[in-house]
């Protein structure tokens, strides 16, 4: 399986679609075969050649060398192989990935990772709203697969989570985890208001007690979790967050829609 570059001819003048354009795709054909493969633009569909200078890369590697806000949809419906942007990203980055690897450099737009059920995204600035959440018009968000964000998440990330992890470095907007039925997230800054209402399941981990939490949880204090350690050795993205954690206060909700959600601070 042969690898492929993409370097922009020139700045973009309206908003490309990347979907599609994967290493499941890009890697089995010829850089030939490559250069007529339309893509949306703006109003348009242009082949890849007219926006993309198409080179060799390393095998089995998709690279975007020069990112773009403008590029949406990048590892849409990645099954397999390894993407990587050197740069920044538009909304629905990674949307629908079942395998493989994502990894972007800088920031990316909203809907990061929706409905993510495979894969790994792995982002090195900061993500818009929705991360991990369901499309327009369905209820069933991220359920499968890893997102890592260095940066910052902004609001709603999470809603609707069935599975899957988020590791959050920085800080998470408000609404994050709403009606949220699985899954882990974790966050190492500050959690913005509402966090969580809706909650039917699943694990929050916070470095501290989030503000405005819903009238629907219940702080039940102190405890000693044994799976917090347990977690903490087997998930690496979850190892710093985790490290030193011996108490844990544990906050359970959305208990007026009948949740069992965990928030776990360090106690």
């Amino acid at each position: 399986m042969s690898g492929v570059s993409l370097k922009p001819r020139a700045p973009f003048e309206a908003r490309v679609d990347m979907a599609g354009i994967t290493p499941a795709v890009t890697c089995s054909l010829t850089l030939r075969e490559l250069e007529p493969l339309a893509v949306p633009y703006g109003a348009r569909s242009v082949p890849l050649a007219e926006l993309f200078f198409i080179e060799s890369a390393p095998e089995g590697v998709l690279l975007i060398e020069i990112g773009d806000a403008r590029l949406d949809g990048v590892g849409a419906g990645m099954t397999q192989g390894e993407l990587i942007v050197d740069g920044t990203v538009g909304a629905w980055a990674g949307r629908g990935m079942t395998g493989g690897m994502l990894r972007i450099g800088g920031d990316a737009g909203d809907f990061l990772g929706a409905e993510l059920s495979g894969g790994r995204i792995e982002l090195g600035g900061s993500a818009g709203a929705w991360v991990g959440t369901a499309s327009s018009g369905s209820r069933r968000g991220m359920s499968g697969g890893t997102i890592v964000i260095a940066g910052s998440a902004g609001a709603q990330a999470a809603a609707r989570q069935r599975g899957g992890l988020i590791v959050i470095a920085g800080d998470a907007g408000e609404r994050l985890a709403t009606d949220m039925i699985a899954g882990t997230v974790s966050v190492g800054g500050a959690i913005g208001p509402l966090m969580g209402r809706g909650m039917r399941r699943g694990t929050i981990f916070a470095s501290a007690v989030p503000d405005a939490l819903p009238a629907g949880f219940i702080d039940t204090g102190a405890h000693e979790l044994v799976a917090v350690s347990l977690m903490a050795r087997r998930v690496p993205e979850l190892s710093a967050m985790l490290k030193g954690w011996t108490l844990t206060r544990r906050i359970v909700g959305d208990t007026l829609m009948g949740g069992q959600g965990e928030v776990l601070v360090s106690a």
